[in-house]
């Protein structure tokens, strides 16, 4: 029984330290379509947050309304509410919501962006880098 329980804390110990590596995986630089960029990093209190911010405008979305946003923070310290899950206000291009980012997959990224609780739209992203 011993050696079970001391096998189980190990097991246990190992997930520990394995969970914040794969939250970090979220990550990188991240493309919904061919017109825009956008860099999720891991910020706030010891890297457990999730902040996204565009980094790139292309084609129909390099507009004169759309540059100010470019470099900046659309999403800052979105909080874990689950394995690779995080929540937080999101402000994009003139609109404001309430975000749910989901890391479904190594280069699979859910963004889905609610506003007024009924009305919500997703934005699956791939990663690029």
């Amino acid at each position: 029984m011993k050696q079970f329980l001391t096998g189980a804390l190990a097991l246990v110990m190992a997930a520990a330290t394995i969970a914040p590596a794969v939250a970090q995986d979220a990550a990188g630089l991240w493309r919904p379509d061919m017109t825009s960029d956008y860099e999720v990093t891991m910020c706030g209190k010891d890297d457990a947050q999730l902040c996204i911010r565009v980094v790139a405008l292309r084609d129909a979305m390099d507009t004169k309304k759309n540059r100010p946003y470019l470099n900046t923070t659309i999403v800052d310290k979105a909080k874990p509410v689950g394995k690779n899950r995080w929540k937080g206000p999101m402000h994009l291009f003139g609109q404001s919501g309430d975000a749910t980012i989901t890391l479904r997959g190594e280069n699979d990224l859910m963004v889905k962006v609610c506003a007024y609780i009924v009305v919500c739209r997703e934005y699956p992203m791939k990663r690029v880098e």
